[in-house]
């Protein structure tokens, strides 16, 4: 069977897709498996899902999700107990059932994956940024979180509609490679020149989806890839 570098969209507890997914594009162990992030929060299976990656060996970007929990999860053992009632339930819920490995794992997710000419990270990436492990946290904080520019071409706050002039993956060059996305639900999956976004909106009730690369002596087939997708079971976000 043909080598794949396999990416999938944000899945946020939707664990009975993300597995039926995996069924349906038949995932085996000499495929490379990536999460694009975000596969905490909002859904149902939150927790679980983080153990299931863990387990099956299924690498992942660090999403803002990810980043979010483990500052709260820090916040919370710094102040106590009455620190989680200002939160979400579901987490309140992921936080009090953290176990030290967990965390461990959440801690180690790197802010961006590159394999060949493929790179794969959670929000997106502003032209003249360079990926490399001495990144400041303006700039990771930018990789997961990074949506649309005004109109003088500088990333502003999701909130801020009335600004909002491109999204960045529009604009993006290309110098760090092909990139594979999530963070922003699109109805259908956002195909750029240089950029591809695959976050359908799953917890909402859209679709989880999964791009899948050919992969041979260590070249990603960029152009040749194929996606796959299975309807939400319903819309889990509370």
């Amino acid at each position: 069977m043909q080598k794949r570098v396999i990416v999938y969209g944000d899945i946020h507890g939707c664990l009975e897709e993300f597995e039926q997914l995996r069924r349906e594009i038949k995932a085996n162990a000499d495929d490379i498996e990536i999460s694009v992030g975000d596969f905490l929060n909002k859904g149902p299976y939150s927790l679980n899902t983080l153990r299931y990656l863990n387990y099956h060996h299924i690498q992942s970007v660090m999403g803002n999700n990810e980043a979010k929990i483990v500052r709260l999860y820090h916040k919370y053992k710094k102040k106590g107990t009455a620190y989680l009632d200002t939160l979400r339930q579901s987490e309140r819920k992921t936080i009090l059932e953290l176990e030290p490995k967990d965390i461990t794992y959440l801690e180690s997710l790197p802010y961006f994956i590159k394999i060949d000419k493929l790179t794969i990270v959670h929000g997106g990436v502003i032209n003249g940024m360079v990926l490399s492990d001495k990144m400041h946290e303006q700039e990771k904080k930018l990789l997961t979180q990074l949506r649309f520019f005004n109109k003088d071409h500088e990333p502003i706050p999701y909130e801020d509609f009335e600004n909002r002039e491109t999204f960045w993956s529009e604009e993006y060059d290309g110098s760090q490679g092909f990139v594979v996305f999530g963070h922003h639900p699109f109805e259908k999956v956002k195909v750029d020149k240089y950029a591809i976004g695959i976050d359908t909106g799953c917890v909402y009730g859209g679709a989880l989806t999964a791009i899948c690369f050919p992969y041979h002596d260590n070249i990603v087939d960029i152009k040749n890839y194929t996606l796959h997708s299975v309807k939400a079971l319903t819309n889990h976000f509370e």
